[in-house]
């Protein structure tokens, strides 16, 4: 029993160890390790921050046309024709269905007015309108007379077109090309400065919301279009990014809005554009900043990304991604963590649905271009064979264990040296006379023999653990020495131990 017992121990641990039975815990086979991570791609914050923000971005242009008109005078100024204004801003998709958000002053008419009024009092100096040579230019924006009119209605209001073009294709929409987009909702700067736009256009990429509140300290990105690069180099439709962080928040239109200070140099031109935290989530918008002409080192100011989800709210709508935008950052999650198999199933089904998504593209190409993943089998058995060796080896410690157990029973078990026992002799007296045969009887064919018991139970009085003399021989019976087998020492014929070393006669 002790050996099939240290059998079944050492089957146990064969089937516990690497390639047997046990060795998985199960009869399945491993899991698929088709969409194993295998190496990570060498990346910046910068690169990824871009990769998923950058279909999202939008060129806005702003175009103002109106006539000015003197209320004093009742005529208007300029020979009756409209002067103009442009404008550029930035703004991101919030909904893939059409809407995209910016900074409220980039669509304010009564950001623009005063420039109305100030050309047409400049015009009105130089073109000697009014009969008083010694006029300022104060003096006349100080009478107030002006109106601004549309250039073609009896309104009183310029009017505005705003259009928005992509720095790279994607959804459905080309690079440069200028989709004219309508006002929606629109906040003055004192109120919170955002606004939202709205184009005919569906599955865009929008850019997720996070209207947490920012702590000090949080890396964040300013995205935009800064005018003053395009005054220096050739205008593209490529963004900037900004690094920095958030430096402090503060508080303005008497403690109501909150704004965040933030370290990133933010130019004219990136108004409105979305300033993301590392994960690429909207935090904030790009809103004003403090020129060097009052100080130093310029300040720049952002508005919480919770201002937006109220605009969106306000115009029945939330911030909602498309299933391309969702698979679109999937794949990129997938790309930048290495896992070449969903990066590359995820990024072909955004090219699949968006033919011309660049961004998509390029980056499906560098996921083919990631190491493959290892077999399935390697994959599968790397888990099971630590911990299958690390069971066998528990296994056979124990079976190690009984053995030596195994080992020091038998050794406890063996015979120690042979007991004296104690002889008896006859008491003396007559030794007994075994009783005389029976005359033979006559066998019968329906006679029964008694069995006789080979040896006489002992008598009565016979101590426990003594040895009972054999009965004296009968009269004629030879006499027959006995010698003791072990060690020689002459004994009587009826002795049935040695009285020396008590081995059996």
């Amino acid at each position: 029993m002790k050996t099939n017992l240290l059998i079944a121990t050492v089957a146990a641990a064969a089937l516990l160890l690497p390639g047997g039975a046990a060795a998985t815990g199960s009869t399945n086979p491993a899991p698929r390790a088709d969409s194993s991570p295998t190496a990570a791609p060498e990346t910046t914050p910068m690169e990824r921050v871009s990769a998923y923000t950058t279909p999202s971005i939008v060129y806005l242009d702003i175009e103002w046309a109106g006539r000015v008109y003197d209320t004093y005078n009742g005529q208007f100024l300029n020979d009756g024709n409209p002067f103009y204004y442009s404008f550029s801003c930035t703004g991101y998709v919030v909904n893939s269905g059409g809407y995209i958000a910016t900074a409220g002053h980039c669509v304010d008419v009564g950001e623009v007015r005063p420039m109305f009024f100030r050309d047409a009092a400049q015009w009105a100096l130089d073109n000697g309108y009014y009969v008083s040579k010694t006029l300022t230019l104060d003096d006349v924006l100080g009478f107030g007379d002006y109106v601004v009119m549309a250039p073609d209605a009896n309104v009183r209001r310029p009017s505005r077109d705003v259009t928005v073009a992509w720095s790279v294709s994607a959804g459905g929409v080309q690079t440069g090309k200028a989709l004219p987009a309508r006002v929606v909702k629109s906040q003055s700067f004192s109120q919170g400065d955002g606004a939202l736009l709205k184009v005919e256009a569906t599955n865009l990429n929008a850019v997720p919301l996070n209207t947490d509140d920012l702590e000090i300290g949080t890396a964040i990105v300013a995205i935009g279009y800064p005018a003053s690069v395009d005054l220096v180099t050739d205008a593209t439709f490529s963004p900037s990014f900004k690094e920095g962080s958030i430096s402090s928040k503060k508080t303005v239109s008497n403690g109501l809005l909150t704004v965040y200070e933030i370290s990133a140099a933010v130019s004219g031109g990136m108004s409105g554009g979305p300033t993301v935290n590392l994960d690429s989530e909207v935090v904030a918008f790009n809103s004003f900043g403090i020129n060097s002409q009052i100080e130093t080192q310029q300040f720049n100011f952002v508005r919480p990304a919770s201002i937006v989800a109220e605009l969106l709210g306000d115009a029945g709508t939330s911030n909602t991604l498309s299933e391309d935008s969702v698979a679109y950052r999937a794949g990129l999650d997938a790309y930048f963590a290495g896992d070449k198999t969903t990066a590359v199933e995820e990024l072909q089904s955004v090219v699949d649905s968006q033919p011309t998504h660049e961004l998509a593209t390029q980056y499906l190409e560098k996921a083919k271009d990631l190491p493959d993943p290892p077999p399935p089998e390697e994959s599968g058995s790397s888990t099971g064979l630590v911990v299958g060796v690390l069971v066998g080896i528990a296994v056979l410690a124990l079976a190690a264990v009984a053995v030596v157990l195994l080992v020091v029973r038998r050794r406890r078990s063996r015979p120690g040296p042979a007991q004296t026992y104690a002889v008896v002799s006859p008491s003396p007296g007559p030794a007994p006379v075994p009783p005389a045969p029976a005359p033979p009887a006559a066998v019968t064919p329906t006679a029964v023999m008694t069995p006789t018991p080979l040896s006489a139970p002992p008598s009565a009085g016979a101590a426990a653990g003594t040895v009972t003399a054999a009965p004296t021989p009968a009269a004629g019976d030879a006499e027959e020495e006995i010698f003791c087998p072990e060690c020689g020492t002459k004994h009587g014929p009826h002795q049935r131990f040695c009285t020396h070393c008590g081995s059996a006669l």
